[in-house]
């Protein structure tokens, strides 16, 4: 039976208690356990609830993931183990009547978050939770609208194993309470997709913020090669558009994967979005950009040659080895549609000094005031990712150059408020990201 859901928290109705995670020896690279539930008080649920992620570069790290768990359950508060990736769709079925298809052999990418379901209860609402089992999922509303598809309508994924499963649409739910992913699968669905990498761990039901902040220093777990992403973060000028977001932007195309390991995008899309319309200043970009990132572009880099920073720029990094539209896919598993899709894929992103400034080179040598005009015209830059990627502009479509957010690289020095920008909310985009590098 369906079932509506509104954006407000929903009291935990949970008879019993909630497991909590027990966390193998930091120094065995193993996945975590679940052992027996403790007996806690039920608290508050649903989008309201203070929530911390954690992550770091490629696969989530047993020790990360020990030192998160008892920074939280020092402070009262719990956590679960999580994972992510982009999955192919083939297509959406209601009844007999495809809604909608790809083309032979491709796949639509599908931003995809597996929780536990204990997870979801506290996260999301019960109701949410109630949904999930190995063969029900829940799609984001936004996502759903890209399709026209709805509750009850079945979705074929393309599993590690190249195998098409269906999974019927439990609930289409709103992105403010998701997270903004595009489709949320609980473990045991993510299990018959074969999805089996850890990526994150998901923090909850601490005393106060504060107290968690104070845990999550003393445990060593604010370092440049760890992110912490709070609920109640403020607006990060650098943080970039999760996959639903940059569909609705720049539009949604299938792919192929090939024997090689190459993406192909279906022609279709890439005739209509991707401009090679001549170099722009000194910057010949080969493979061309997405028509609505070189229109920004443009503007970009007229402001920085009008200010005198065009030497700034290293066009011959740019030309030879930077890019924007260059699709690009890692799976997981060999004949997979599992992995993590790059933003280079939509020709958004730009890469330009690729030696001072490249991934994983920090501190970056981009010129700050450079920097800030390429954030004034819709860009944010990847010098503030979690591994440094300095050379990397990424069109988010809005101004990110005002509000004093403490950056470790290029600061803001306007004082403007970002949130009058009416940007989405922390919480709403907690797990936006998933199925997406960030930063590459």
């Amino acid at each position: 039976m369906r079932r509506s859901f509104v954006v407000t928290a929903v009291a935990l109705a949970v008879a019993g208690a909630i497991p909590v995670l027990a966390l193998s020896d930091p120094a065995i690279d193993g996945p975590a356990a679940v052992v027996e539930p403790a007996d806690r008080i039920p608290g508050p649920s649903g989008p309201d609830v203070d929530v911390v992620t954690i992550y770091n570069s490629g696969a989530l790290n047993v020790d990360v993931a020990a030192r998160a768990m008892a920074a939280s359950n020092a402070v009262g508060g719990t956590g679960a183990i999580g994972r992510s990736a982009s999955t192919g769709m083939q297509r959406v079925w209601r009844g007999g009547t495809i809604v909608q298809e790809a083309p032979s052999g491709y796949a639509y990418p599908m931003g995809t978050t597996m929780l536990p379901t204990h997870a979801v209860a506290t996260l999301m609402g019960n109701d949410v939770a109630a949904l999930l089992t190995a063969v029900d999922i829940v799609m984001s509303k936004r996502t759903a609208d890209l399709r026209g598809a709805r509750a009850g309508d079945v979705v074929d994924l393309v599993a590690s194993n190249g195998t098409v499963l269906p999974f019927t649409i439990a609930e289409v739910v709103a992105d403010e309470i998701t997270g903004g992913t595009e489709l949320l699968l609980s473990i045991e669905a993510a299990e018959r997709l074969g999805v089996t990498r850890d990526s994150r761990i998901v923090l909850w039901g601490f005393t106060s913020q504060a107290a968690l902040n104070a845990e999550l220093v003393r445990q060593n777990l604010i370092s440049t090669s760890i992110r912490v992403r709070r609920s109640w973060d403020p607006p990060d000028p650098d943080s970039t558009l999760g996959m639903a977001r940059t569909k609705t932007a720049l539009g949604e195309f299938a792919y192929r994967i090939e024997s090689s390991g190459s993406v192909t995008i279906d022609s279709g899309w890439k005739n209509a979005n991707i401009s090679k319309d001549g170099p722009i200043g000194q910057l010949r970009l080969q493979t061309g950009c997405h028509y609505l990132v070189r229109d920004a572009l443009t503007n970009a880099m007229n402001e920085v040659i009008a200010a005198g920073l065009e030497n700034t720029i290293n066009y011959y990094d740019a030309n030879r080895a930077g890019g924007c539209y260059v699709p690009r896919f890692s799976r997981l598993a060999p004949n997979s549609s599992i992995g993590f899709l790059s933003r280079h894929t939509w020709g958004q992103a730009i890469d330009t000094n690729t030696i001072g400034s490249c991934q994983g080179c920090a501190p970056p040598d981009m010129d700050c005031r450079t920097v800030r005009i390429f954030r004034r015209h819709g860009f944010a830059w990847g010098g503030n990712f979690l591994r440094p990627d300095g050379m990397h502009f990424e069109w988010v479509g809005e101004r990110r150059d005002i509000g004093l957010y403490p950056s470790r690289y290029c600061a803001n020095t306007d004082a403007g408020s970002l949130a009058a920008l009416d940007r989405d909310t922390e919480r709403s985009t907690i797990f936006a990201d998933d199925g997406l590098y960030v930063g590459d």
